[in-house]
């Protein structure tokens, strides 16, 4: 996510940055149109201020899909730039086709025809921009014209790189990838704005800083605007970093939550074996192992408590009755270490893990054993298994996706597959900073991860058996795009904001540089 806010603040810096470029072309043609006041100069003027108000517009845009709000009406910011952005490409061809130095070009008659489709527009009046400067570097005596065609030709291209994003929305996931917000193409444009933006600035401060009052003003504006962007830069660092820092601590106490659920859980498979161990008629049929008596006691038990299992074992281990499968039975759970921690006499829980053909089964079990006289005659098995309905009842009430893991493997989930056809069980945890820390090290995990192609804030707990040995883990996570829901909509407000505050700033700027340099006249 932090990679996503640092291209969002690139982004924003860029179009600031080219917004103080075009601007400084605008102050130079004013200032030059003072002297000699002419129509041509004034469409120039005002082609090249609303390209700077629409990089201004633009910076508002929060492109990240996990901050995008939609404070000003979801993409209207973005159609405010391309509509002032065409017509400051109008407005500076108008110009420089007035001026009786070359002919009108065919190609300025296209763009227009074609400026019903902003984006596509775009490329075509900035490159028609670059080559009539360029006309006028080479044909013309301007010859200190030829870095702007430059800079333009970089702005067409940067254009140019835009219109992939209407495919932005494409169900081919190897173009959207392609042309996402904060993707290659997105970069690439973005970086070519800023080389563009860089070759303006560099023209325009060369000519902008021989008078002193256009310098102080300058001067004033890059100062301006540098504070602006780092305090805006600074603050929404600081609000991701304090979202994502409360929401890792929260999710953490909520996963401990979570273990208290399963200590709940191991409760109650306990009490329900309890209830069977201290039946006097289960007591004599174990003495004379009559699976009449055993069977339909154990059957009912099972259902009414809910088990998926219920088993009835004498003192030997040999299975004397299944709630679940009356006809299993004889086999021997005298290997097992709950059985064995039950015949000393000890009633017990744990979490187990048992392969299946797609993924690891985890479950509660309990064993408590069935005294007759003091003596350990018998033991009673109950468990429930951790399951999608028992997931999705703790999800109804705390809100958080939720999953089991049996090993590295995850066996149940509230979390649906991209399709929201079915649940991704059976898929292998891939982060083996998780692995090595809960899984090998029996210690807790916390921080942002992907999971099927979405990211979220997760805290992991390891899942332990009765021996204190890790079985699995138990994951409690909540989307990031959700949690920066939030944030998105503050940082667009900051960026609102502080556009605003730039364009207010222009002013007091201009009357201070005025001001001093009738001082020092």
């Amino acid at each position: 996510m932090f990679s996503q806010f640092l291209l969002e603040n690139f982004h924003f810096a860029t179009s600031i940055f080219a917004a103080l470029a075009f601007f400084s072309i605008f102050w130079l043609y004013l200032d030059a149109w003072q002297e000699r006041r002419t129509f041509k100069e004034g469409l120039k003027i005002t082609g090249f201020l609303l390209i700077s108000l629409s990089f201004l517009a633009h910076a508002v845009l929060i492109e990240s899909p996990g901050l995008t709000s939609v404070n000003l009406g979801g993409d209207l910011s973005e159609k405010i730039s391309l509509i002032l952005r065409n017509l400051g490409y109008l407005f500076l061809l108008a110009g420089l086709i007035s001026d009786p130095l070359i002919d009108k070009p065919k190609l300025a008659a296209v763009a227009i025809f074609n400026i019903a489709i902003p984006h596509l527009t775009a490329p075509i009046l900035a490159v028609t921009a670059a080559w009539l400067y360029l006309r006028r570097a080479t044909i013309g005596l301007e010859d200190h014209t030829k870095n702007v065609s430059y800079a333009f030709f970089l702005t067409a291209f940067f254009e140019l790189l835009c219109i992939p994003d209407l495919f932005s929305k494409s169900t081919n996931i190897d173009i959207f990838h392609l042309v996402a917000p904060l993707g290659p193409i997105w970069i690439a444009a973005h970086l070519v704005l800023l080389l563009g933006s860089a070759i303006l600035i560099k023209w325009a401060f060369f000519y902008l800083l021989k008078r002193i009052n256009t310098q102080l003003f300058i001067i004033f504006t890059t100062t301006t605007l540098a504070i602006f962007l780092l305090t805006t830069v600074s603050f929404t660092f600081l609000l991701l970093k304090n979202i994502s820092e409360e929401t890792l601590a929260r999710l953490s106490t909520d996963v401990s939550v979570l273990s208290y659920a399963l200590d709940a859980k191991k409760s109650e498979t306990l009490a329900s074996a309890s209830i069977l161990a201290q039946n006097s008629n289960i007591i004599t049929a174990i003495g004379s192992s009559d699976k009449k008596i055993l069977a339909p006691a154990a059957e009912s038990i099972l259902i009414s408590q809910k088990l998926s299992s219920l088993i009835i074992a004498n003192e030997y281990g040999q299975v004397l009755a299944r709630g679940e499968d009356r006809e299993r039975v004889g086999d021997s759970l005298s290997g097992d270490s709950l059985f064995k921690r039950a015949m000393i006499g000890e009633s017990i829980s744990s979490i187990s893990t048992t392969d299946s053909a797609i993924s690891p089964i985890v479950a509660v079990r309990s064993a408590t054993p069935i005294k007759l006289d003091g003596k350990v005659i018998g033991v009673i098995f109950s468990s429930q298994t951790l399951d999608n309905n028992f997931l999705d009842g703790i999800q109804k009430a705390t809100g958080l996706e939720i999953g089991l893991y049996g090993g590295e493997t995850l066996s149940a989930t509230t979390i649906n597959d991209t399709k929201n056809l079915s649940r991704p069980i059976g898929i292998k945890n891939t982060n083996k900073n998780i692995s090595n820390l809960v899984l090998l090290q029996g210690k807790n995990y916390s921080g942002q991860i992907n999971l099927l192609n979405t990211s979220y804030f997760a805290a992991y707990h390891p899942l332990k058996d009765s021996n204190n040995e890790t079985v699995g883990m138990i994951f409690a996570g909540r989307p990031s795009a959700s949690i920066f829901a939030t944030a998105g909509k503050s940082i667009e407000i900051t960026f609102l904001i502080t556009v605003i505050l730039i364009i207010f700033s222009f002013l007091p700027s201009y009357l201070i540089a005025r001001y001093i340099s009738s001082q020092l006249k």
